[in-house]
């Protein structure tokens, strides 16, 4: 796990445009960085040591160094192809999972990426053909910013530093903005600046000796797996058993370590259940509660009843209303971009926690989204045709803003903002729908993964676990365990009204009953205990005085301040905060929210 970045079509000043670019990240990668400059062609790396502690330093090259590579990540098969490999007759230099990247490359070109299962943002060099290509794992768990302006072409895994080279405008994007307030995030590929973009998942981009730059996809989530689909809920059964035992093995791989977030739910749960089961040493697990909410269930119980029956090192750990008063601005500030949700507090808490203990968590993301486990997703298969057009590319995150009563619509915020702008169409969302033809639920359910655990579950991970130099991984997302439950009938993942049906019964001999059966409660911070009547005198000065209003980006006067709902009064405060910490910018590491008042 580490922080990349480079540029192309750039010839003077390469190497201290890359340490400025490597300042901005020493958080992701505390333990080494290294560096690649090759006729205009810079690559460089933080890195944050997990496989290979000794001689896995990048950028690694292949035996020639006509191939170089820098990788945010793991690439969890990396024993295998590293045996294929050598059988083949490539000499390796390292124990590095990274090193298999350039030996696939010179067997199969780009398709490599086809090979890798692992979490990954990379870029690689090819000097023979003057080539460089930037690639994103299937699923976005890793990020992968760039910009392309006046010929120069940046790329990194954070924003701050693309920004830190002076060669980028800091104009925003409205139509990122505006995404924003429609939810709590931005959507890929879109970021909160106009000539910064990400790079979708699943994709690469390629920019050739003509600085002619080309993205094509590798993998898509509507592609059905190369294996028949089982023909029943057994067979289905049977397959997802064995493929999350497998990705669990694989995700245990490291020479640091390992421990689990686990909250009580299903999905951490079963990740809990399938690493203790593949792990030769008892794993550390931590739960995070919050002693003072009255509006969440406290899951501590079914926690500590699945760390004792797999024996684990188990650890509570309180978070309340303090927190979030203290934690917001920084984590707005390791977070980016325009943010609202406020599961980043409980995330990064739990996160200083266990980096005291390990640098790595695995968690149970994704399994909602793969088994139906969200409020909207139902088996009437008659509502969800209207709440999938509805949803637009904001996914869950538009269930997730009514919580706290009818939020602002797009008329609204248009009268409060001049420069919004309004949604549009989203025609891959229509692709996804085709894709999946009658079956509406895995339409949702295909969109949710394409929409909100991208932008939302897996950008929040990887974000804040890592300004803590903690990696986060999730077995749940192993690409072939998401192949095959994306396919599976919607049927089978809810069945008389019981969600992820077909998930609890493949659980059942691994979980007890009350984990199975027990209310989803979720891992987002209790929000009408902490959006209370005294923090939305503090979030109104924040509006109020702030410098979205003084640059006539905000309309103060178009907000009814005795009506606005909380979580739309949290969503414009965040907004500032951001404008201040990031655009202006200011590292705000030792102010409060009281502080922004």
């Amino acid at each position: 796990m580490c922080g990349i970045f480079g540029y192309s079509n750039i010839k003077e000043n390469g190497l201290g445009l890359l340490r400025a670019m490597a300042q901005m990240q020493l958080h992701r990668g505390p333990d080494s960085e290294g560096f690649h400059i090759d006729d205009g062609v810079g690559i460089g790396i933080r890195r944050l040591s997990v496989i290979d502690l000794v001689t896995g330093d990048q950028p690694i090259s292949n035996e020639n160094k006509s191939v170089w590579v820098v990788c945010n990540g793991e690439i969890y098969n990396y024993q295998e192809l590293t045996d294929e490999l050598k059988q083949k007759g490539h000499q390796f230099y390292t124990h590095s999972d990274v090193e298999c990247i350039v030996h696939l490359y010179e067997e199969y070109g780009i398709d490599c990426l086809k090979r890798l299962n692992g979490m990954f943002g990379l870029a690689l060099f090819d000097a023979r053909k003057k080539c460089l290509y930037i690639a994103r794992d299937r699923l976005g768990i890793k990020p992968l910013y760039y910009a392309e302006v006046a010929g120069r072409f940046l790329f990194s895994s954070e924003l701050k530093s693309i920004l830190s080279t002076g060669f980028v405008s800091k104009e925003l994007d409205w139509n990122a903005i505006s995404r924003y307030l429609d939810s709590m995030y931005i959507p890929v590929p879109l970021s909160p600046f106009k000539q910064i973009k990400k790079l979708q998942p699943g994709n690469y981009l390629r920019i050739d000796s003509s600085h002619t730059i080309t993205i094509e996809p590798y993998w898509k989530l509507s592609d059905k797996p190369i294996e028949a689909m089982p023909d029943s809920e057994a067979e289905a059964i049977e397959r997802l058993t064995y493929l999350l035992k497998d990705a669990n093995k694989l995700q245990i791989r490291a020479d640091v370590p390992i421990c689990v977030f686990l909250s009580g739910g299903i999905d951490s749960s079963a990740v809990t259940a399938f690493a203790a089961m593949a792990s030769a040493i008892p794993l550390r697990t931590f739960h995070v509660y919050f002693p003072q909410a009255t509006t969440k269930i406290n899951e501590r119980q079914y926690a500590a009843m699945v760390a004792k029956r797999y024996g684990t090192i188990h650890t509570e750990v309180e978070v309340c209303r303090d927190d979030f008063i203290r934690l917001m601005p920084k984590l707005i500030w390791h977070l980016e971009e325009p943010f609202a949700d406020l599961a980043s507090v409980p995330t990064y808490i739990i996160s200083e926690m266990a980096r005291k203990e390990a640098t790595v968590c695995l968690n149970g993301s994704g399994g909602d989204e793969l088994f139906a486990g969200y409020s909207h997703h139902r088996d009437d298969f008659l509502v969800p045709r209207r709440i999938l057009s509805d949803l637009g590319k904001t996914g869950a995150g538009s269930t997730l803003r009514g919580l706290l009563g009818k939020p602002y619509n797009q008329s609204t915020w248009g009268k409060i903002f001049p420069l919004y702008t309004d949604g549009g169409t989203h025609h891959e969302l229509d692709a996804l729908k085709d894709a999946f033809g009658r079956d509406s639920l895995n339409s949702i359910l295909a969109e949710d993964i394409d929409g909100y655990l991208q932008s939302n579950v897996l950008f929040l991970l990887d974000k804040i676990a890592m300004s803590v130099s903690l990696e986060g991984r999730v077995p749940l997302l192993d690409h072939r365990f998401v192949e095959l439950a994306a396919h599976l009938p919607g049927a089978w993942k809810i069945k008389n009204g019981n969600k992820k049906y077909i998930f609890k019964k493949m659980l059942g001999p691994y979980l007890p009953t009350e984990i199975l059966n027990h209310k989803k409660e979720g891992f987002g911070a209790p929000l009408g205990d902490w959006l209370d009547d005294k923090t939305a005198i503090i979030l109104r000065r924040i509006i109020e005085t702030g410098m979205l209003a003084k640059a006539q980006l905000l309309k103060t006067d178009k907000i009814n301040f005795q009506e606005i709902q909380p979580w739309d009064l949290w969503k414009l405060a965040c907004l500032e905060i951001w404008y201040r910490v990031i655009a202006e910018p200011l590292e705000p590491s030792h102010l409060t929210l009281d502080d922004f008042s």
